[in-house]
C-alpha cells in the first residue's frame, strides 16, 4: 500500500472498530486487520515492524490479560500497538508506567505512531500545572504513573464531591460552583511492568492531605525528639528489624515515667506518650537518611525502596515525618488532615477494562487473580536466551563482599565489558562510587540525586569499559544498548550487591542484560549479614548461619535455599500486608458510604 491507501484503510478501520461490539466473530476479525494495519503503520512511523510474539502480546492486553514477556522482547511497543486499539474506541485509555521518566520517553517514543494511526496521546506527571493536566487527559491515551492517576482521580472525587457514576458526575460538573475536573473518568488501562504496579507499590493507600497548623503537635514532636536521646537500645526498648516496630522494656518505661514532664501535658497519658516517643526513635533507628530519604533543599523527602526514585509530595502519617524532620534539623512541616483516600487496588478494579505486561509476574499470579480478576498469558519468546547467570557470590560478611565485588569490577573494566551494579540503597550508589574512585576507576552513578542526568547515564551505559552503579532506577524499563563489538565479548556484565525481598526485582535488575537474544552476564553478591538474611529468616536458624560463617562448603551448600526461603517469608508478609490494607479499606469504605447515604 502506499501512503495514501494506508492512511484510507486506518480511517476506515478506526471507524468500523469503534461502532463494533467487543464480542463475537465480527469484532475479533475487525480487530485483527485491525493490528495487521497498525503494525505497517509502526514499521512506517517508528521504523519499527512488530514480530508476531509483540502482536499477540497486544491481542492479549488488549482482550483484558496480563502478558508475561521476557526482558527485551520489546513491551513498549506491544504496549502502543494495544493503546492504538483502546484508543480508536473513543473512550480514555490510561498507559501507567513505573515512574514519570519512562511515562514521558514512552509517549514521546511512541508519538508518531499514535499521530499515523490518528490516536491522540500525552503523558502526565508530577508538578504539571491543572491546566496542562486538563489538556493532557483530554488525549485518547494518556501516559503516567499509578500514583499520578489515582492523585487525579481523588482530587476529581473532591471536586465532584463523590459522585462515581456517570449520572451524578456529569451533574455535579453542570453545577455552577463545581470546580473543573482533570481527567474524563476511568475506562481502559494498560500497565507496564504489571507485578511492581500491582503488586508491589499497592501495600500502602494514596492519600490526598492538606497541611492543618497544629503548634501543639510541632511542639510535642521536638520534645519527644529530646526524650528519645535519653534512651538507650537494648536497655530501654528493643527493635524488631522483622516487623519495624519498637518495644519498651520496663525499664524503659520507668525511664519515661521520670521523663514525661518534659513533654507537653497533653502528651502525658501513657498510652499517647509511648506513641510519640515511639515515633521519635523510629525517626532514629528505623528511617536512614539516603535509605527511606532523602534531604533535598532542607527538605525531607520519601524515596521508593521499590523504584529508587525521589516521591515528591509525599509525607509520612501520625507526626512521623515531622519526627525525621527533627531528627534531620530541618524545618518542621505542617502535620496534614486526610481530604480523601483510596488503596490501589480498589482504584484499579474500577477500569472497565485492565490489561498490561511485564517480564516477571512469576510467583504473583494467583495474588492478581485473587485481587483484581485478572488472567497470565505468558508469551514464548521470539529468541533463545543467551543471558549467563552463575550461582551468587556469598561471603561470610559484607566487608569481605564489598572487597570481591570492586575487584570483580575492576577485572571486569580492564577487559574492556561494560558494567551495571545495583545496590537497593542509596548510600550504598555513593560508597560503591567513592571506593571505585580510590581505585581510579570513573563510574556513572544513577540514584535519586542524579534523576536529571537518568537519559544520558542509560544511553552510555552499554558501551565498552563503561562502569554504571544504579540503585533500582535502572530496575524496571531501562533498555541498555550494546554495540555489535560488546556483543561480541560477552555483552552487558551485571553485578547484583545483595539480593532483594523479591526473586522478582532480582531478575528486574539480571533483565538488563542478555536483551533480545543478545549475550550477557549477570550475578548477585551476598553475605551472611545481608538485609534480606537478617530480617526475614527464621530465628531458629540463627545458629546455622553462625556456622556458616566458618564454613565455606556449608555456606556454599545453603546459601541458595536460605535466599529463597527468606525471599518466600517477605513477600509472604507482604501479601498478607495488601490483603490487611484491603480488608481495612473495604471496612472504611462502608462506613464512610454508610455516611455518604445519611448526608444524600
Amino acid at each position: 500500500m502506499d501512503e495514501a491507501e494506508l492512511n484510507a484503510l486506518l480511517a476506515r478501520l478506526r471507524a468500523t472498530l469503534a461502532r463494533s461490539r467487543r464480542d463475537g466473530a465480527a469484532f475479533r476479525d475487525v480487530r485483527l486487520q485491525a493490528l495487521a494495519a497498525v503494525a505497517v503503520a509502526a514499521q512506517r512511523s517508528v521504523e519499527r515492524a512488530p514480530y508476531p510474539v509483540q502482536m499477540l502480546a497486544a491481542l492479549a492486553m488488549h482482550e483484558g490479560l496480563l502478558v508475561q514477556m521476557a526482558a527485551g522482547e520489546g513491551k513498549t511497543l506491544a504496549v502502543a500497538l494495544a493503546g492504538v486499539l483502546h484508543g480508536w474506541g473513543g473512550l480514555p485509555c490510561h498507559v501507567v508506567t513505573s515512574n514519570d521518566y519512562l511515562a514521558h520517553r514512552d509517549a514521546e517514543l511512541m508519538g508518531p505512531l499514535y499521530r499515523r494511526c490518528g490516536v491522540s496521546v500525552a503523558s502526565v506527571g508530577h508538578g504539571l500545572p491543572p491546566e496542562r493536566l486538563r489538556s493532557a487527559y483530554g488525549a485518547d491515551v494518556v501516559y503516567g504513573t499509578s500514583k499520578q492517576f489515582l492523585a487525579d482521580h481523588l482530587m476529581d472525587q473532591i471536586v465532584l464531591e463523590g459522585a462515581i457514576d456517570p449520572v451524578r458526575r456529569r451533574i455535579r460538573e453542570l453545577q455552577p460552583s463545581t470546580g473543573e475536573v482533570r481527567s474524563r473518568g476511568l475506562y481502559a488501562a494498560i500497565v507496564d511492568e504489571a507485578d511492581s504496579v500491582l503488586i508491589d507499590e499497592a501495600n500502602t493507600p494514596l492519600i490526598i492531605s492538606a497541611p492543618q497548623p497544629n503548634p501543639l503537635l510541632v511542639s510535642a514532636v521536638l520534645a519527644a525528639r529530646e526524650v528519645a536521646e535519653e534512651l538507650q537500645p537494648d536497655r530501654d526498648y528493643r527493635i524488631d528489624l522483622e516487623f519495624r516496630d519498637i518495644d519498651f522494656t520496663e525499664e524503659g518505661r520507668s525511664r519515661l515515667e521520670d521523663l514525661t514532664s518534659r513533654l507537653p501535658p497533653v502528651w502525658h497519658a501513657p498510652e499517647r506518650r509511648d506513641d510519640l516517643v515511639r515515633q521519635a526513635l523510629s525517626a532514629r533507628e528505623l528511617f536512614l537518611r539516603d535509605r527511606h530519604y532523602i534531604v533535598h533543599e532542607g527538605k525531607v523527602e520519601i524515596l521508593d525502596e521499590n523504584t529508587g526514585r525521589v516521591m515528591p509530595g509525599r509525607s509520612w502519617s501520625y507526626g512521623l515525618h515531622q519526627a525525621i524532620e527533627a531528627r534531620e534539623g530541618v524545618q518542621l512541616t505542617h502535620p496534614s488532615r486526610t481530604m480523601a483516600r483510596m488503596s490501589f487496588q480498589e482504584f484499579f478494579r474500577h477500569y472497565r477494562l485492565l490489561g498490561g505486561a511485564s517480564g516477571t509476574l512469576q510467583g504473583v499470579r494467583q495474588e492478581l487473580w485473587w485481587t483484581y480478576g485478572l488472567l497470565t498469558f505468558e508469551v514464548p519468546t521470539r529468541l533463545p536466551s543467551k543471558l549467563k547467570v552463575p550461582p551468587a557470590r556469598h561471603f561470610s560478611h559484607a566487608a569481605a563482599k564489598w572487597e570481591a565485588l570492586v575487584d570483580e569490577i575492576e577485572r571486569l573494566h580492564l577487559d574492556g565489558h561494560p558494567v551495571l551494579v545495583g545496590t537497593r540503597r542509596l548510600a550504598d550508589s555513593e560508597t560503591l562510587q567513592q571506593r571505585l574512585q580510590d581505585r581510579d576507576l570513573a563510574c556513572a552513578v544513577l540514584n535519586a540525586k542524579q534523576h536529571e542526568q537518568e537519559a544520558g547515564i542509560v544511553a552510555e551505559a552499554g558501551r565498552t569499559g563503561r562502569i554504571t552503579v544504579a540503585t533500582n532506577m535502572a530496575g524496571r524499563g531501562t533498555d541498555i544498548l550494546v554495540d555489535h563489538e560488546v556483543a561480541r565479548q560477552g555483552g552487558l556484565h551485571v553485578l547484583m550487591l545483595e539480593p532483594h525481598e523479591s526473586v522478582r526485582v532480582d531478575w528486574q535488575l539480571f533483565g538488563r542484560a542478555g536483551r533480545q537474544g543478545q549475550p550477557g552476564y549477570a550475578r548477585a553478591y551476598v553475605a551472611l549479614d545481608d538485609d534480606l538474611l537478617r530480617r526475614h529468616l527464621p530465628i531458629w536458624l540463627a545458629p546455622i548461619r553462625f556456622l556458616m560463617q566458618w564454613g565455606p562448603a556449608w555456606r556454599g551448600a545453603l546459601i541458595r535455599p536460605m535466599i529463597q526461603l527468606a525471599q518466600r517469608r517477605a513477600q509472604a508478609r507482604a501479601f498478607q500486608q495488601r490483603r490487611y490494607l484491603q480488608q481495612r479499606e473495604r471496612e472504611l469504605r462502608k462506613q464512610l458510604s454508610f455516611t455518604g447515604s445519611n448526608a444524600a
